[in-house]
């Protein structure tokens, strides 16, 4: 499970985040319970990827200083602590993107409900916790999207089953997190299109109980947030991801509105994109199948689609 009705982290009921908490991987909505912040400093300095055009372009501001950045610490594959560090595609893409940039960066991690407070109060510059890109939010944020997630479809990989479309779930068996928007998603496809033979939805309590469920041949399938599935796919083996991805939305980095870093971001990401170490970063952590973008666009309330 990756969003609720929005697609995005932080829309979820206090509930289902208290009922969630004890997991490590946790509605993305529920935003991480440990306060507990970790800071590192991070000099990109002249990485192979630097680009003297793009440094020099770097708003005022930020000339010859150290850029602030809190992430969220709790939602792997993307941002997670883990032996006392940061870790996550989104943390390294936060080193290559800098590294680009040519400038000097300290990374704090942090709870994700912390984060966007802290770019209102320029505690942070940037704020790296894949936000979901909202309409609410684009009133007091710009977004740099670094890919984009939706739901997809896990099945045993020595028996996979191949999802291309909704349909193909009609008289499966198919696990959701409780609570989740892919519940009352799949609900929906499956009156739509399973009339004759409906979508066997399973409900747990935890995304790692939806998982075993399928290791376990209890369930057919599994219904979960991209990344996510994929990650497991890559730390397990025993997982087959279909290609499919329903409602793919962009998630990314979050900038104050207006703030002409969004630009320098994007524009670093581009970069990445070219050269192709940003495929390279999202492969290390099993994530570099579904969601990938081939253009690099900056998000804002006048600019909601571009």
């Amino acid at each position: 499970m990756f969003r609720t009705s929005s697609h995005a982290r932080g829309s979820r009921v206090v509930s289902i985040c208290a009922i969630l908490a004890s997991s490590a991987l946790m509605l993305s909505a529920c935003g991480g319970t440990n306060a507990a912040t970790n800071t590192s400093e991070s000099p990109a300095a002249k990485s192979q990827d630097f680009d003297q055009a793009l440094h020099d372009a770097l708003p005022a501001a930020y000339k010859g200083k150290k850029i602030k950045v809190g992430a969220f610490n709790d939602w792997p594959p993307d941002e997670f602590m883990e032996d006392g560090q940061l870790k996550g595609w989104s943390i390294d893409m936060a080193a290559a993107i800098f590294g680009v940039l040519g400038v000097d960066y300290s990374i704090e991690g942090t709870t994700f409900e912390s984060v966007i407070p802290g770019l209102a109060t320029k505690r942070y510059d940037a704020g790296f916790a894949s936000f979901g890109v909202t309409p609410d939010r684009l009133k007091s944020l710009d977004f740099i999207p670094q890919r984009k997630e939706g739901t997809a479809y896990g099945s045993l990989a020595s028996a996979p089953i191949k999802v291309d479309s909704t349909a193909d779930l009609c008289g499966h068996s198919v696990a959701v997190l409780t609570g989740a928007w892919d519940y009352q998603y799949l609900l929906e496809e499956s009156k739509k299109n399973c009339s004759a033979n409906p979508i066997d939805l399973k409900q747990f309590t935890t995304q790692n109980d939806a998982e075993l469920a399928v290791s376990s041949k209890r369930v057919e399938i599994v219904a979960a947030g991209s990344a996510k599935l994929l990650y497991s796919a890559k730390q397990t083996g025993t997982t087959y991801v279909s290609d499919l991805l329903s409602n793919p939305v962009y998630n990314g980095i979050g900038v104050t509105k207006g703030n002409p870093l969004g630009e320098s971001i994007r524009s670093a990401i581009q970069v990445l994109i070219d050269n192709g170490r940003y495929k390279e970063v999202l492969d290390k952590w099993g994530v570099g199948t579904q969601g990938l973008l081939e253009k690099a666009v900056l998000v804002t309330e006048n600019n909601p689609n571009p």
